[in-house]
């Protein structure tokens, strides 16, 4: 009884103190499943890229595109990156691709022909995400580097 009362005092002080996670070997913390959206889960030293769902245009057939922003003060070599959705469709970001800091690139779904703001995964099925897909971009070690679920309005 008394180990299950330190439990729940435990708990309840957790709870109170606002606990966002629980930390690792190496002092990082890690989101748990009920942070807010896009919240951005890293390891150190890896570029601070994020997925902007107000500039993405999801479920779209005649126009899907994924915004993603470099928010990190140095350029972020995306080689080999992967922006996935929960059922498995991913786009693999091109060898050699560099996102400049503070731009954006958008990752179209259609076919067309790449450039610096503007990246073509010639998927077969448009759309390939729907406005209430999970998000998420792993780098190029497929460390997940940033979530991002849809709003809760």
């Amino acid at each position: 009884m008394r180990r299950l009362l330190a439990v729940y005092v435990v708990a309840v002080a957790v709870a109170v103190s606002g606990c966002r996670g629980i930390t690792s070997a190496r002092g990082e913390a890690t989101p748990s499943s009920n942070v807010a959206s896009s919240a951005r889960i890293t390891e150190s030293g890896v570029p601070k890229v994020v997925i902007d769902r107000d500039c993405s245009t999801l479920g779209d057939a005649s126009d899907e595109y994924v915004c993603l922003t470099n928010q990190d003060p140095n350029a972020a070599d995306m080689s080999s990156w992967v922006l996935r959705n929960v059922l498995g469709r991913s786009y693999d970001f091109p060898v050699g691709f560099t996102l400049p800091a503070g731009r954006s690139v958008k990752v179209h779904t259609a076919a067309g022909a790449d450039s610096a703001t503007d990246l073509h995964w010639a998927y077969r099925v448009n759309p390939a995400w729907e406005k209430g897909d999970k998000l998420t971009l792993h780098n190029n070690e497929n460390v997940e580097v940033f979530i991002s679920e849809p709003s809760k309005r």
